[in-house]
């Protein structure tokens, strides 16, 4: 009797089709990602790195990915990047941190604030924390990455957009996500586990919502408990599954869905991304070494020199910046002025009102409009060089708070630090200092110097290191916070991004009618 009741409950969980034979449940439910079936994708692998003529024809025309065993040995950071050498040499330098779980940590805390450290405090402290350095990689530290022979020539050695440095001691894990650019992903200590899933079978892995104009993306499935009742789609999904050890890389294509596992006592990788191309000129493949090549060699699109804000993410500045100029010259029949940017912008970004949208306008065309007159044309955008297109993207796109060395006006919450004081004020009658820095820290993650910030506002003019709760007015934790509430952004809703969808076919058949209407003579009319 016991077992009919099993089944029954089991059919009205499951479904009829769910339930095969001896299964009671779908192969690979609440297990790791991949249990729905063994991996099916196969990957390249080779010993010898491609030339980039074949680079491009076999892999990157085709977004496959393939593994170059051996071919991160080369850089002297393979050997020379030990703690000891790293925190001696470029120990005063910044990173960017995150937790090791991807999403499910509470972001570490540095020397230097949320999220952000120096690499001398690292080392000391990554053995024994849940610190993983995801970062940009330092400038002063490219002399001792070396760039894969296949993308030393042609259109790939203008390509490089970013180099990303990641880091972590006893283990680390990824969310299934996809990236903007290709990259090749070289590991120089430790061991990574990669699942892979093409994009092509994006419909199918239960990617979380994000603005249609996002590039990248993630799956809401639990990579390590797959809920197959609640996402039963990633069963159709082939997959591959690979390991990659210390002085191996990787190519990993744009937009090409991957779940990493991060083993080792030490686990260390340098990632170089390059552009989205679609197409590949070998111009000068004849002539130029195609060798290892120091990457303080290539001129890279966005560096940082580990102090300040951060350029990781941003686009890439000719395919992402550049050509989108050319097209809005296009658009703008011929001319591409502030107020057609406005447009665009109020198009691209109707989270954010007219006042928000003028001003970035205005500064954003400020940036390249070299000559002051009022207006660019396809010369003009040709002749920008790659600063101008920076400063206009700087701009142009909004600010990854992560990037930033004021992160935590944007972690730690208005109204939950709001709950905070109105809690422990009821409580105690007051709110002190020490109760609320304490508070702060512990149900918060905030650290102590911003905890200051906020009670040391609270009790300006006053002083003490007590308010009473009379004087904890609204008007006065508003002042308190007035940093945090400056940094509040407007986001944007699904319903908005169809609505911007809509407006935005709208706007380019408009243009196109007008410029059609304008390419024919009086007499035509």
């Amino acid at each position: 009797m016991e077992g009919l009741w099993k089944f029954l409950l089991l059919l009205a969980v499951c479904g009829p089709d769910g339930i095969t034979g001896d299964s009671a449940l779908p192969v690979g439910h609440l297990q790791p990602l991949g249990g729905h079936r063994p991996p099916d994708v196969p990957i390249d692998e080779l010993y010898t790195i491609p030339h980039p003529r074949e680079f491009w024809d076999k892999y990157v025309k085709h977004e496959k990915p393939v593994i170059l065993r051996g071919a991160a040995k080369n850089s002297p950071a393979f050997t020379q990047w030990t703690d000891e050498y790293l925190k001696e040499k470029y120990g005063k330098l910044e990173v960017r941190l995150e937790g090791k779980r991807e999403k499910h940590s509470w972001l570490p805390i540095g020397v230097k604030g949320i999220g952000r450290d120096t690499i001398e405090h690292f080392i000391d402290t990554y053995h024994d924390s849940d610190a993983y350095i995801v970062s940009q990689l330092p400038t002063d530290m490219y002399h001792e990455v070396l760039v894969q022979p296949c993308l030393t020539c042609g259109t790939f050695r203008n390509s490089l957009v970013e180099i990303d440095l990641w880091m972590s001691s006893n283990g680390g894990s990824s969310i299934l996500h996809k990236d903007a650019f290709n990259a090749i992903n070289c590991l120089y200590k430790g061991t990574k586990h990669w699942k892979m899933i093409e994009y092509k079978y994006e419909h199918l892995i239960h990617k979380a919502w994000e603005p249609s104009r996002e590039i990248g993306g993630y799956s809401e499935v639990n990579v390590h408990s797959v809920d197959l009742l609640k996402h039963p789609n990633i069963a159709k999904v082939p997959w591959s599954n690979f390991t990659i050890h210390g002085g191996d890389c990787l190519y990993l294509p744009k937009s090409y869905y991957h779940q990493v596992e991060s083993v080792g006592d030490v686990n260390l990788a340098v990632a170089i991304l390059f552009a989205r191309l679609e197409k590949f000129d070998d111009f000068d493949c004849d002539t130029q070494k195609v060798e290892f090549t120091p990457l303080s060699d290539f001129e890279v699109m966005w560096n940082w020199e580990g102090f300040g804000n951060m350029t990781m993410g941003h686009a890439d500045l000719e395919m992402g910046i550049r050509d989108q100029l050319h097209e809005l010259v296009d658009e703008g029949d011929g001319k591409l002025t502030k107020d057609f940017i406005f447009q665009l912008l109020m198009m691209e970004t109707p989270e954010f009102d007219e006042e928000f949208n003028m001003d970035k306008a205005e500064r954003a065309f400020q940036a390249v409009d070299s000559s002051s007159k009022g207006y660019l044309d396809s010369d003009d955008v040709d002749a920008l060089d790659w600063d101008a297109l920076r400063a206009f993207t700087l701009v142009f796109e909004n600010q990854e708070p992560s990037n930033t060395e004021f992160f935590e006006y944007t972690v730690t919450y208005p109204d939950d630090i709001v709950d905070v004081i109105v809690k422990l004020a009821k409580k105690n009658g007051q709110l002190t200092r020490s109760d609320f820095i304490d508070a702060y820290m512990t149900q918060l993650g905030g650290t102590e110097k911003y905890g200051t910030e906020i009670f040391d506002r609270l009790v300006e003019g006053q002083g003490g290191d007590v308010v009473p709760v009379k004087d904890l007015t609204r008007e006065r934790m508003d002042y308190a916070l007035h940093n945090w509430l400056i940094r509040i952004k407007p986001e944007m809703t699904p319903e908005m991004d169809e609505e911007r969808d809509e407006r935005s076919k709208e706007f380019r058949e408009n243009i196109h009618g007008l410029s059609d209407v304008q390419q024919h003579t009086p007499d035509e009319l």
